[in-house]
């Protein structure tokens, strides 16, 4: 391939526009402003088509970067540029992970010539190999926006390295706050170091807890990457936050030697610093001309991967090494999980990040036990105050973890708390003492102990009852209450109407299948979970398997009481309340004819159906559940 094989300037399209960084309404670092400014600094390109699916984004980005064409349909940007002017030449993805894979191989089908992503590359390895091997099978130049390779500190400590300014090259560690999002540039850092010597071995181990997501992507709390090249040198990878004392590590990146130390990114003032023989052993710093950041490294990326595909050479950003980087974060992973070393290549396609969070086998929050009510009850804790709090009432035989999915997506915004019911969960399990009256006062007890501010209370089924009651019995406590199909009972439920006989011929039938369930095993739980509601995600899974295994059988006594009739409760509610309802047919509780009387009782009850799901409103239909309880929560 020759600078005249292709026609320039190139045609680009953007997809994903975005808001510029720190502007209004900014949700991210608005990396396509960044890679505009590349394609701008080049007289080989001309942006000529942008896409996103909000019309305000996609004029302001076209207003700005003058783009002529602008689309909310992706398909339609590549359909209406191929029939007008020409295909598209290359086109830059600046999407969340999630949707790199998708909107990557849908590019290379189209027929562009190159396709520049921002990373990290995908949400599992699986996905990020298959976005390479697409490119490769429709001859399609692929790159990732791991841009620091273009930073003057990381040059001139490569061009230091081979110099021999340290000698023979033994050891290169890095750290930052987490394996994925920070960690793929450092990964990918320290191969650009060792001149992309591939890694033969893997062993690492992660903590969950403090990890959060970020643009649609879970990260761990804290991480322990060791690893070697073929060439035998170790490298090492260590993840955290400075809460958790990572900034006693020094710098960002370390290369050791046989005859010294370079450190790049040691503080603001000091890029980069050797320390050798010739120095005498005192540390000094070397004057670079430029920062680990600065927009200057994505015009760098911009311009290398046009003049790559002018001339057929290499780019420095190529889909295989960003792969090899993407490779060390999932084998990270995948020790932690097998809790044994990992040899390369990686024979994984999911992520196990995900997967044992899904599974339930570690979460990113920490757990506490308070004393309330005379009881010990466990919970999970999001925050640490310093939101405004919202406590969530799981149903019967969950537990708290039940509510990852919802806890996931409030806990940017809100203090969350999922507490195990009695019975449930990690909480005490006395033999007597499951009525309602009981879970209201543990309630109680609990927002109490804590000293929750009037915290809003969200609770599901019979969690929604137990809130519903709290709401009307300890006003002064609960800020809002959002139910989402409670147990709200007429007085003609047959819960309500059984005499003696048939109750305790349905409590033992309740006790077998809480048993049988009970001595099953977690993937078989997980397992008949998954066939019986396909529509669940994986991350409802494995809570709920636990949480079967984990349900006291002394709980079964909750049937043997009745329960005053809803009426008199919604009543008595003083809050602002959000009633969920979902589809009778589906097994839904409540029925439209108690929907539809219950603001009728009480003004200050909103009622919201979500159509189409049953009694796990959430499970069933998230992203309608989760819009009504947004947009309640913030009212």
């Amino acid at each position: 391939m020759t600078q005249d094989t292709y026609k320039t300037p190139f045609r680009v399209g953007m997809i994903g526009c975005g808001r510029p960084w720190k502007s209004a309404g900014a949700s991210g670092f608005g990396m396509a402003h960044a890679h505009a400014r590349g394609y701008e600094a080049s007289p080989d390109a001309e942006i000529v088509a942008a896409a996103d699916i909000s019309q305000e984004n996609l004029d302001a980005f076209c207003a700005e970067h003058a783009v002529p064409n602008g689309y909310l349909s992706v398909d339609e940007m590549f359909a209406t540029e191929a029939s007008g002017n020409g295909q598209l030449d290359i086109v830059s993805i600046c999407l969340w992970p999630h949707l790199h894979t998708p909107m990557t191989i849908k590019a290379a089908e189209a027929g562009v010539k190159a396709i520049h992503c921002e990373k990290p590359m995908a949400l599992t390895y699986g996905d990020a190999r298959e976005m390479v091997a697409a490119c490769k099978a429709n001859g399609v130049q692929l790159t990732f926006n791991h841009q620091r390779r273009f930073g003057k500190p990381f040059r001139k400590a490569k061009a230091l390295l081979q110099s021999g300014a340290i000698g023979k090259l033994e050891r290169l560690e890095a750290f930052t706050s987490n394996l994925y999002d920070w960690g793929t540039h450092w990964f990918d850092m320290l191969f650009m170091y060792n001149d992309e010597t591939p890694v033969e071995w893997v062993i690492g181990q992660i903590d969950a807890r403090g990890g959060s997501p970020i643009f649609g992507a879970m990260l761990e709390g804290q991480g322990l990457s060791m690893f070697r090249f073929q060439n035998g040198v170790m490298g090492l990878m260590v993840t955290g936050e400075k809460s958790q004392g990572m900034c006693s590590t020094g710098c960002a990146n370390r290369l050791t030697g046989s005859e010294g130390v370079i450190e790049v990114g040691v503080s603001n003032d000091v890029q980069l610093r050797l320390r050798s023989t010739q120095t005498g052993g005192a540390w000094q710093t070397v004057d670079v001309g430029g920062g680990m950041h600065g927009d200057d490294h994505h015009v760098l990326a911009i311009l290398d991967l046009i003049d790559a595909l002018k001339t057929g050479r290499e780019p420095e950003l190529a889909g295989r090494r960003a792969l090899q980087a993407t490779e060390l974060i999932f084998a990270t992973w995948e020790s932690s999980r097998r809790r044994a070393r990992v040899d390369l290549p990686l024979d994984i396609e999911d992520s196990p990040l995900l997967a044992m969070l899904n599974n339930g086998d570690i979460t990113t929050w920490p757990e506490a036990t308070v004393k309330a009510n005379d009881l010990t009850f466990h919970y999970w804790r999001t925050g640490k105050g310093d939101k405004p709090a919202l406590v969530l009432c799981h149903g019967f035989s969950d537990n708290g973890l039940c509510w990852t999915p919802v806890a996931r997506a409030l806990e940017n915004d809100y203090d969350v708390l999922m507490v195990d019911a009695r019975g449930h969960g990690l909480s005490d399990a006395p033999e007597t003492g499951y009525t309602t009256e009981d879970r209201v006062d543990d309630l109680a007890a609990f927002i109490k102990a804590l000293a929750l501010d009037k915290p809003a209370v969200l609770g599901h089924s019979m969690g929604g009852a137990t809130a519903s009651f709290a709401a009307a019995k300890y006003p002064d406590l609960i800020g809002k209450v959002l139910l989402e199909d409670p147990g709200w009972w007429d007085e003609d439920n047959p819960h309500q109407t059984m005499n003696e006989e048939e109750r305790m011929a349905f409590l033992e039938e309740q006790k077998a299948n809480l048993i049988a369930q009970k001595a099953k095993s977690r993937a078989a739980l997980i397992a008949g979970c998954r066939a019986n509601s396909p529509t669940w995600s994986d991350a409802e899974l494995g809570p709920w398997a636990i949480s079967k295994q984990q349900l006291s059988p002394n709980v079964l006594s909750v049937y043997g009481q009745a329960r005053p009739p809803w009426r008199e409760i919604a009543r008595k509610i003083q809050c602002s309340a959000l009633l969920i309802t979902a589809d009778v047919d589906k097994g839904g509780i409540v029925t439209p004819k108690m929907a539809q009387e219950a603001p009728e009782i009480n003004p200050k009850i909103h009622v919201v159906h979500i159509e189409g799901a049953g009694h796990n409103v959430r499970r069933e239909a998230f992203q309608a559940y989760m819009a009504a309880v947004k947009e309640f929560l913030s009212a």
